[in-house]
């Protein structure tokens, strides 16, 4: 896989399936992280009570547990991911209605919801104007979708090719911003930052498991190399500390 810079469906189902057991120690990284992302989501989301909120590309259920515990919402969330296996971490008495579908999938089907989010599950989606779109109709007036996304440039600890790789794997805002204008949403767009500070050895292990999607397009091969180059890099730290940049798009309907 070597030449793979798209995201095919070999490449995202050898990711997500292989690490939906791990997910959580590896992507959880601290509960304050979490707290610090979905304090916005909730904000950006405008969350009430009342709302029918829709969580697309909810993976194991981490941020809608925890905006669970922010927002008494009346209504369970509907948590819609294409991997039963990540489904499957969700707990069982969670307020939350898991259904394995895709996001494009989600739009098309007649259901009903107030608010969504899209927590870094954007860049996955092949024809995102039909997508936007989608949403667009079925959202009443005055219903927000919040996309949340990591920027094509990031200044993680990983090896170089791995960065210019990210390059092409992750969604351009500037783009998103222009789609979702193109089939009337009002866009408001921020940044959220987060600094992470993990053991060296803990990081070393999560990208070896392809913590990241674009880390699966690589050979092993490839990503041994890769280790190497991060191994002779930060081997003689403790600790690595990085910034963490999110943007959030607030579309509203």
């Amino acid at each position: 896989m070597s030449d793979l810079t798209a995201h095919s469906d070999d490449v995202l189902e050898e990711h997500y399936r292989g690490l939906a057991d791990d997910y959580n120690r590896f992507l959880l990284y601290s509960p304050g992280f979490v707290r610090t992302l979905t304090t916005e989501m909730v904000d950006k989301l405008d969350l009430r009570p009342d709302d029918a909120l829709a969580d697309v590309g909810c993976g194991t259920g981490m941020y809608s547990l925890d905006i669970l515990e922010q927002v008494p919402l009346r209504h369970p969330i509907l948590g819609a991911d294409p991997y039963p296996e990540m489904l499957a971490a969700i707990p069982e008495d969670a307020d939350i209605t898991p259904i394995a579908v895709d996001a494009l999938t989600l739009s098309r089907q007649d259901r009903s919801y107030d608010k969504v989010l899209v927590k870094e599950s954007i860049h996955h989606v092949d024809d995102r104007p039909e997508f936007f779109a989608n949403i667009h109709h079925r959202l009443p007036d005055g219903g927000r979708m919040l996309l949340v996304h990591v920027p094509p440039k990031v200044e993680y600890p990983l090896f170089e090719a791995a960065l210019d790789r990210c390059l092409s794997w992750h969604a351009d805002p500037d783009e998103l911003e222009d789609q979702l204008g193109q089939v009337g949403f009002t866009v408001d767009r921020d940044i959220v930052e987060y600094e992470h500070r993990i053991p060296t050895s803990h990081y070393m292990m999560m990208v070896e498991n392809c913590y990241m999607s674009v880390l699966t397009s690589f050979s092993e091969e490839e990503l041994q190399a890769g280790l190497s180059e991060m191994e002779e890099k930060y081997g003689d730290r403790d600790e690595l500390r990085f910034v963490d940049h999110f943007d959030y798009l607030t579309a509203v309907r």
